[in-house]
């Protein structure tokens, strides 16, 4: 049974992720509707040029990988450390609009602890 609830959420995540990067790399419609603070730093990170591009491929390339089951740790460490933006983003700027970064979180969070054994090698303190 966990096994069939694990494959749901990894594939609900790929899929999320996946359409989302894609959807905003062919399509970047940055229009915000976010806190006056939110949007400043929403439009720094656009102006820049390479940041939304990147953090959209990232997301997609995850979202691939997550979706054919390959690579699935190393997807999921790649997208931590968007997640934990996306949350304190949300968290800090423009909290009413958290619950979609939190659902991204949870599954992600969720995902890494079934495969907790493939990071035992990083967790092991060396003498």
């Amino acid at each position: 049974m966990m096994k069939k609830i694990t494959l749901i959420l990894r594939i609900l995540l790929g899929l999320l992720l996946f359409f989302l990067g894609i959807n905003n790399l062919l399509n970047p419609s940055y229009s915000m509707e976010f806190s006056e603070p939110a949007n400043h730093l929403m439009l720094a990170l656009i102006e820049s040029g390479y940041m939304m591009p990147t953090v959209y491929s990232v997301m997609a390339l995850v979202g691939l990988s997550l979706l054919i089951n390959r690579f699935v740790p190393l997807a999921l460490v790649l997208l931590t450390p968007i997640s934990v933006n996306m949350i304190l983003f949300h968290l800090f700027l423009d909290i009413a609009s958290i619950l979609p970064s939190l659902v991204i979180g949870l599954l992600q969070i969720y995902l890494i602890f079934t495969h907790i054994a493939s990071y035992q090698c990083l967790l092991k303190a060396k003498n």
